[in-house]
């Protein structure tokens, strides 16, 4: 890009100096068309008498006047011509240049200066069009080095032989650690997030964790989704539970509330769930998705047909 530009500036400095370096572009420039000077006075004297004299001797020539005549003409003319003559000498001054020629110095500024404008516009456009350009004067790979790729394995997660993530491994050993006793809420929810991508049930896991650690709030909240999307009377009922005493420790917590109109809504108590998910509005604001969800199950159950529906008899 660099030779490109350096090759255009070189053809612009050319085309637009070079005139300015020739000879004949000091030359004066002369009085135009409508030219009154004296030279130019004389010039047409000069072309009027010389066809009266070419006339005269064609009229003598043609028989048209006699050589009295011709004579006293051609006397005539001749006079005027002198005294043309006399005029023109009378003012040589006007035959002086009406331009002097600029000096050297002068000439050698306005290059320069043409030139140097030339040169910088030609580097302003270069500059704006190779601002979205490639650096080619360093690796684009420098920055990434000490950035860990997409498929690098977490801090004491097991890998296979082509590097990637061993998940399998990984269940295995949290299994072993859950099943020695020795574990944190932290091995659960990990397990349990590998359970998701395996697509293997969790229930057991979970009822043992909430067992274990019965005031973890993410364990709990774990246990109250899994009881929510299964039919197990027992387990809705000790999630049901759980869902109480959260909103009782902690009743601005989203996901308490949350559950708790879905439990509202299962039970057919809608005025008590649409009061609870316009309270929860306001709570998940800043989350979209979540404020999109309380909006459609708002929407849902906000018809007066699900009324009718909940009550008996109807």
């Amino acid at each position: 890009m660099s030779v490109i530009a350096f090759v255009l500036c070189a053809a612009a400095v050319a085309v637009a100096v070079g005139p300015l370096m020739r000879r004949r572009a000091n030359l004066p420039l002369g009085a135009g068309l409508e030219d009154d000077s004296p030279v130019r006075r004389w010039q047409e004297e000069k072309d009027r008498l010389t066809g009266q004299l070419r006339d005269n001797d064609l009229a003598l020539a043609e028989g048209r006047i006699d050589p009295a005549r011709h004579s006293a003409t051609a006397t005539r003319l001749a006079g005027e011509a002198e005294h043309a003559l006399a005029r023109l000498r009378e003012v040589r001054g006007a035959l002086a240049p009406a331009y002097a020629a600029s000096p050297a110095s002068e000439r050698r500024w306005t290059v320069a200066l043409v030139a140097g404008c030339v040169v910088a516009a030609t580097y302003g456009v270069h500059a704006v069009a190779s601002r979205g350009d490639i650096d080619m004067t360093r690796s684009p790979h420098g920055d990434m080095a000490a950035s860990p790729r997409p498929d690098d394995a977490p801090a004491g997660m097991p890998v296979g032989a082509d590097g990637v993530p061993d998940i399998g491994a990984m269940v295995a050993r949290l299994e072993a650690r859950i099943e020695s006793g020795d574990y944190a809420p932290d091995d659960v929810a990990m397990l349990l997030r590998s359970y998701r991508v395996l697509g293997r049930d969790g229930d057991r896991l979970l009822d043992e964790a909430a067992g274990k650690f019965p005031d973890d709030v993410q364990i709990r909240l774990a246990f109250i989704d899994a009881a929510l999307t299964g039919t197990d009377a027992d387990r809705l009922a000790r999630a049901e539970t759980m869902v109480s005493e959260l909103m009782a420790a902690s009743p601005d917590l989203a996901e308490a509330r949350w559950y708790r109109a879905l439990f509202l809504v299962r039970h057919g108590d809608l005025d008590a769930a649409r009061a609870e998910l316009r309270a929860l509005a306001p709570l998940v604001a800043g989350n979209p998705q979540a404020a999109d969800a309380v909006r459609t199950l708002l929407s849902r159950i906000d018809i007066p047909q699900h009324d009718r529906a909940a009550q008996p008899g109807k």
